[in-house]
């Protein structure tokens, strides 16, 4: 009893350590520092990071890309050029818990999402229709933002959306990500290992660099670096997973479904994260889905293989 008592005191001193250790290393979240290029909102939750791209010569529309789960808007720099180029005008934002935003301790709910992208148009004083690109989790996002607030879209794109990641994640999976949710394991693991994220590593490595476009390895890897040094990031994480459904949140998309709205889809057939075969089953929940499928191309395909997301949205854009 007494060897016992030794070794449960010894571990629990090795895991209190051990958090107060890497919690010591953690960032104030209120020091982080902008990009020059960049602006913060100041919203009802906290400051939201935000970038406008302007063209020479602008044809009268106005995008907003919404970025994923974990990856910050930097996912979308080898896209944004061809965008410009083309006389758009381009919202780029982080959203919170992630990049250069606030990290507030809520619930980070499918709502807060929606109505964070809500507040920043408002705040921005957009009045005319928004052209929305979901990447990922953004998908749901930018579905749930076209139910709510339909009279301030004109068309809605996705990439390889959440949603319908249940085809593809197991019971194990499942219940690993249920585990991670519980209080002190989750507390624990905010602090001590954000990489998990990221298959242990500090960044999520490209599955091809053969387009030119791509957004660079080390440009990855400087932007999630920082944003796991400081805290709130992976409480973020966490936080979501626990309230927003990713794996089956399909009831936006036949919200939108039945809205007279553009709707339009990119996916990879590869797609290790939302698989493949969800996009039989968003053509039935979305009708005239304008589609392009890239054979052999994985999730990252947004910053990988910008020039084709950017092709695609182009294409889907000069035809409604």
């Amino acid at each position: 009893m007494d060897i016992f008592f030794l070794i449960l005191t010894s571990f629990s001193a090795a895991i209190l350590i051990t958090y107060f250790y890497f919690l010591s290393k953690l960032k104030n979240p209120e020091t982080i520092k902008i990009p020059e290029e960049g602006n913060l909102a100041d919203l009802k939750n906290g400051k939201l990071y935000y970038r406008w791209f302007l063209p020479k010569e602008e044809n009268g529309e106005i995008l907003v890309l919404v970025h994923g789960f974990s990856t910050p808007s930097v996912v979308w720099e080898g896209v944004i050029p061809f965008l410009v180029e083309n006389g758009y005008k381009v919202l780029v934002y982080d959203h919170y818990g992630r990049g250069f935003s606030s990290r507030p301790k809520v619930k980070y709910t499918k709502s807060l999402y929606v109505d964070s992208l809500n507040e920043l148009i408002e705040n921005q004083k957009i009045e005319e229709k928004v052209n929305l690109v979901g990447y990922s989790m953004g998908g749901p996002i930018v579905a749930g933002f076209s139910e709510k607030f339909t009279s301030k879209v004109k068309s809605v794109s996705f990439i390889a959306p959440a949603g319908y990641m249940s085809l593809h994640v197991s019971w194990y999976q499942k219940l690993f990500y249920q585990i991670l949710t519980f209080p002190l394991i989750s507390q624990f693991i905010g602090v001590v290992a954000p990489s998990i994220f990221y298959g242990g590593n500090s960044t999520l490595i490209l599955s091809t660099e053969e387009d030119e476009n791509h957004v660079p390895q080390n440009r990855l890897n400087e932007i999630y670096s920082e944003q796991m040094s400081y805290e709130g990031f992976t409480r973020s994480l966490l936080s979501t997973i626990k309230n927003f459904n990713l794996f089956r949140d399909k009831s936006s998309f036949k919200g939108i479904g039945k809205l007279d709205l553009p709707c339009s889809v990119i996916w990879g057939t590869s797609d290790e994260t939302v698989p493949f075969e969800g996009h039989k089953e968003m053509q039935k929940d979305v009708e005239n889905l304008f589609s392009t499928v890239v054979e052999n191309a994985y999730h990252d395909i947004t910053y990988s293989m910008p020039t084709k997301v950017a092709r695609h949205l182009l294409n889907f854009l000069k035809q409604i």
